[in-house]
């Protein structure tokens, strides 16, 4: 999510892969931790890359003729997908980590892959992370880069609300009527909070 937050301050257009879809309940478990994403505008595409099953051919058009950056947390399949749509790329793979239930940082350079001769399609491969960083972006812009909250950012009484304490807000509002995700109200306060405490 705060890699979302941060395309989104950038302009960047994003989409969500969500691999291991041959796994059924832990794929469906994630799916409904994942189900307010396409409702704020985020394409979310199942990815099966185990044994030699093909990439989901939706995921391949969505990164066409572009300059596309993977990310995501250790352990997603990162690698795995580049050697999959560039079979000489070569990009070390590695196996979740059992006793920190996370993956391993196989890959510890960020490297541009060409897809197609033609090099009009590219994929940038990164390390993976255990936590996004969000320092360069102010706290009162981050309810507009949250598309659920910031579809109602602009009614509130104050022109500088922080959708935390002030009255006549309709955020608030809007979560107490269950129009936005009181999960991801709690993420907002949360990251509001450490960002504030950043400025100090």
């Amino acid at each position: 999510m705060r890699a979302l937050i941060s395309a989104n301050s950038q302009n960047i257009p994003a989409f969500i892969a969500l691999n291991k879809a041959d796994l059924q309940l832990p794929f469906e478990r994630a799916i409904e931790k994942l189900k307010h994403y396409p409702k704020m505008g985020y394409e979310l595409l199942p990815l099966t890359l185990k044994g030699e099953s093909l990439v989901n051919q939706a995921f391949t058009d969505r990164l066409k003729n572009k300059i596309s950056f993977i990310m995501g947390p250790s352990g997603a399949g990162k690698s795995t997908l580049i050697n999959r749509l560039v079979p000489n790329a070569q990009a070390l793979t590695g196996e979740i980590s059992k006793a920190l239930q996370s993956g391993k940082h196989t890959t510890t350079a960020t490297t541009l892959y060409w897809t197609d001769p033609e090099r009009k399609t590219a994929l940038i491969d990164s390390p993976g992370f255990q936590e996004f960083g969000l320092n360069h972006i102010e706290p009162a812009q981050l309810a507009h880069l949250m598309p659920d909250l910031g579809e109602f950012n602009t009614g509130c009484k104050f022109y500088n609300c922080t959708h935390l304490h002030e009255p006549g807000c309709v955020v608030r509002a809007q979560v107490e009527a269950g129009l936005i995700s009181a999960t991801r109200y709690k993420i907002y306060a949360q990251l509001f909070a450490q960002l504030s405490a950043s400025r100090y």
